[in-house]
């Protein structure tokens, strides 16, 4: 199989076949220009093979750059600094020489399995319908999530909430009291 197709575990939950559009702005993204970056998390089940799909969704290059732009530079320094701390460069360079699905088995930081992560978050950067591979697709557990978090802002983790509410928050009807149904028999 050719190194840089798209694996399946990017696919859309939804529709299970590759994302066409940006969730922000509905860019199509399977023309050979357009660079844009997938990300899905999965929660799985201990003592289970059964999974869950948290959220899925690819976003444009453009919209992305702008989303980087609203965390603020403290947020996003803290982040920098994690990463030169804990990641391994020669594991960065090891990435680049293994298949997409080698590196989606273990964390890129706690090299924790992904079948021993309560929570994961996978993430490729694609250019049309092809893995971009100068930077190879990546799996950060659970753990290293909850140990970001407390480094970034309350206004960067409000952004990130608003995002979140934007595009993955039920319909409002859904959640209110359905009305009671006059049945005639």
């Amino acid at each position: 199989m050719n190194k840089n197709h798209i694996p399946k575990e990017f696919y859309s939950f939804e529709t299970d076949a590759p994302f066409e559009r940006c969730i922000e702005c509905e860019k199509y993204l399977l023309d050979n220009e357009t660079e844009y970056i997938i990300e899905k998390a999965v929660k799985n089940y201990e003592g289970y093979s059964a999974k869950d799909v948290v959220f899925d969704y690819a976003i444009c290059m453009d919209c992305a750059d702008v989303m980087r732009k609203e965390i603020s530079k403290e947020s996003w320094q803290s982040m920098m600094n994690y990463f030169q701390e804990n990641m391994d460069v020669m594991t960065r360079l090891e990435m680049q020489e293994r298949s997409p699905e080698e590196n989606l088995r273990s964390c890129m930081i706690k090299k924790t399995g992904i079948d021993d992560c309560r929570e994961y978050q996978i993430y490729a950067h694609c250019k049309g319908a092809k893995l971009n591979l100068e930077n190879p697709p990546y799996m950060i557990s659970g753990e290293v999530m909850e140990e970001l978090l407390p480094l970034l802002s309350n206004k960067t983790i409000d952004d990130m909430n608003g995002f979140m509410n934007k595009h993955f928050t039920p319909d409002p009807s859904l959640m209110e009291p359905t009305p009671p149904r006059l049945i005639l028999l």
